[in-house]
């Protein structure tokens, strides 16, 4: 049985008061140090999230993203939980967050995924991302980068 669920924007400040909750979150998604999110968080321009909320408020989905550069809105980081995932959650929160950045006057987008994060690659080319280049760090996952002009 598919779940109900709601998709919510959240700005700047929210995210920051929401810092412990949205760490966690990631925690669960994404595994990694998230013990300094908060000061990750502060200062980054337009910060803005857009986060999925099941039928009793519990954070199911999260896409989290800032301006990087003048008029290129980053989409940053996010996942789906796991018993939530196949329900189109990320797309949903992908379309809210398209929407709302071309609404704020952002001309295009840019986000990345680590290998071998394939549905998330595919996601971003069914969205209209293209590659534009990819980051090979020595140590760190490779990681393919996409832009998509709003």
């Amino acid at each position: 049985m598919m779940r109900v669920y709601q998709i919510e924007h959240w700005d700047g400040p929210r995210c920051l008061a929401q810092a412990e909750v949205l760490a966690a979150f990631l925690e669960v998604v994404l595994p990694d140090d998230w013990s300094n999110f908060a000061e990750k968080l502060s200062g980054r321009r337009s910060l803005s999230a857009h986060v999925a909320l099941d039928g009793q408020g519990r954070l199911i989905g999260l896409k989290l993203g800032y301006e990087r550069n003048r008029g290129v809105f980053n989409s940053w980081m996010g996942g789906v939980a796991p018993e939530a995932r196949g329900q189109g959650i990320a797309g949903a929160l992908m379309d809210a967050q398209h929407a709302w950045a071309k609404e704020a006057g952002f001309r295009g987008l840019e986000t990345a995924t680590r290998q071998p994060n394939r549905a998330m690659a595919i996601l971003n080319l069914k969205a209209g991302y293209l590659i534009s280049g990819m980051d090979a760090t020595a140590g760190e996952p490779t990681k393919i980068l996409y832009y998509k002009s709003l």
